[in-house]
């Protein structure tokens, strides 16, 4: 990372009035401003791929696709998404405050399994049913639930008879 942000206990309202122009928007835990790893364009390709393979549900079943989408877990706690969707609710306002259908972290190089997990974590408590973890550095899929961090050769909502393989993903990656 580039930049590193002193360890200060701030306030919400002085979190969400901070302005990044030059990094990824940081998320926030407990009153500290927490710095997100540097995207790659790896990790820029993985989000658009996954957008466009999202896209058939958006239009077939009103699915909403938020990408870098700032969530607020609990009262001191925002995280800001790879990519977020939706199936029953929109986000409204500076953030998002009912748990996505689907959250997915992209995995960068400056990422530490630590961060990833409590991230990861987060979601899961907030009430996302899908949590889904994409490392394009190792071509791995996996899926975060109750019982921690499993691979998967694919990923599936059978809701809709929806499946991304990590062939399919990584092809061109």
């Amino acid at each position: 990372m580039n930049t590193v942000l002193a360890k200060t206990q701030i306030g919400v309202e002085e979190y969400l009035d901070l302005a990044f122009p030059d990094r990824p928007e940081p998320d926030y835990v407990d009153g500290e401003v927490v710095e997100r790893a540097l995207p790659t364009p790896i990790h820029s390709r993985i989000q658009a791929l996954l957008i466009l393979l999202f896209g058939p549900l958006m239009t077939r079943f009103g699915l909403l696709l938020q990408p870098e989408l700032r969530v607020r877990i609990e009262a001191r706690r925002f995280r800001v998404l790879d990519l977020a969707v939706y199936r029953d609710s929109r986000p409204e306002g500076r953030y998002a405050t009912t748990p996505a259908f689907v959250a997915i972290e992209i995995v960068s190089p400056d990422d530490r399994y630590g961060r990833l997990t409590h991230r990861l974590e987060d979601y899961r408590r907030w009430g996302v049913p899908h949590v889904w973890l994409v490392d394009p550095e190792l071509k791995r899929l996996y899926e975060y639930s109750e019982a921690g961090l499993l691979q998967h050769a694919s990923l599936r909502l059978p809701d809709f008879d929806f499946e991304i393989s990590a062939q399919e993903l990584f092809k061109d990656v």
